[in-house]
């Protein structure tokens, strides 16, 4: 069972940035890793990259949940998080299992994987294993 924690707005008080850009693609969907790129908002599909920390927010206006996909060009909200706030991410489909406090990068598509300290994004708070889960599933991490 993932320990899940509802991200959060604002920028004050320890809250991530929210930022408002228009989604660069399709299936972009809450909790999911992105990058920006000329004006707008993509899935981070550099696995293994050192990048910034920036995840997709749930769609409220339409009343969106973790599993709403933004449409191309929408109004796309995210977080830019830093060091030390905690959030739900995505894990990896099939990915191995991890254990607390282990530290996790890119997978190239909007999730996480288990990864090195030199390319973390986060830390998974507590163990969790996806090995024989053939979709990615929401879990708690502390921001690198």
């Amino acid at each position: 069972m993932s320990n899940q924690v509802e991200s959060t707005i604002g920028g004050l008080d320890g809250q991530p940035f929210i930022r408002h850009r228009p989604a660069g693609e399709a299936a972009i969907k809450p909790l999911m890793l992105l990058k920006e790129n000329g004006g707008k908002v993509y899935i981070q599909d550099n696995a293994d990259a050192l990048c910034q920390k920036l995840f997709a927010l749930r769609n409220i206006p339409i009343g969106g949940d973790i599993n709403t996909a933004y449409a191309l060009d929408e109004t796309l909200r995210y977080g830019a998080y830093h060091t030390g706030q905690e959030l739900n991410i995505l894990i990896k489909a099939n990915a191995a299992a991890l254990s607390d406090g282990a530290p996790l990068t890119s997978a190239g598509d909007g999730t996480l994987k288990g990864g090195t300290v030199d390319n973390a994004v986060a830390y998974v708070i507590g163990d969790i294993d996806n090995s024989s889960n053939g979709a990615a599933v929401p879990h708690t991490a502390r921001i690198a």
